[in-house]
């Protein structure tokens, strides 16, 4: 009697319940005469970093901020996704809207330096994206910088990848934090091996709701 009085609760209450079970639930949740309610993924986004079209180059740029300390960081890649080289700075004092800015001052720099005149620069900020097309929005400390940047001799573009497409240069410029100054680097950083293997290979990274 107090099995079937335990199991009529429990069943009054899970049926009501608007939360969602993981699949090892279903059988205890059966033994309860309730009914298992999965979430369902419709949003799921399959986000792959995709490589540059011919003759351009890809530079994945991003900014980090721990404890007041910003660091920014870019990686370079041509059209078979082959690595060129990659880049972390240390910024000091700086807020990560600066910081995003940053990485992409130093991108179109290094992608002058090297003669790659055509550059797409890839940022996980849709606030840096929509400053790049707005020179207004860029800070008064930078926009001498930036400004420059645009006399460079070079063509470039900028577009938005969600954060799990931008892994290699999210660990870039967290690197840029153990660093004292701007460092670049022609071979590729081993803490970014799984990455850029995901990268190159076209294999998805996963956006969940």
């Amino acid at each position: 009697m107090a099995q079937n009085q335990i199991i009529a609760a429990v069943f009054m209450s899970g049926s009501q319940s608007t939360g969602y079970c993981i699949p090892t639930d279903t059988s205890l949740l059966e033994n309860f005469h309730v009914s298992p309610s999965f979430r369902r993924f419709k949003e799921i986004i399959l986000v792959v970093c995709k490589p540059p079209t011919t003759r351009w180059v890809k530079a994945n740029t991003d900014g980090s901020l721990m404890q007041s300390s910003a660091s920014c960081g870019c990686i370079f890649r041509d059209h078979k996704g082959t690595f060129l080289g990659c880049s972390a700075s240390n910024l000091g004092t700086m807020s990560i809207f600066e910081a995003e800015l940053s990485s992409i001052i130093f991108a179109m720099e290094f992608a002058a330096r090297y003669d790659w005149l055509n550059l797409w620069v890839e940022s996980d900020s849709s606030s840096v994206v929509l400053a790049f097309k707005n020179s207004k929005l860029i800070p008064v400390r930078l926009r001498n910088r930036w400004h420059n940047c645009f006399q460079l001799g070079i063509t470039t573009i900028c577009s938005h990848i969600y954060r799990e497409g931008n892994c290699c240069g999210d660990k870039m410029a967290s690197l840029g934090h153990d660093l004292s100054d701007t460092i670049w680097f022609d071979v590729l950083p081993p803490s970014l091996s799984l990455d850029f293997f995901r990268d190159r290979n076209g294999l998805p990274n996963y956006r969940f709701p």
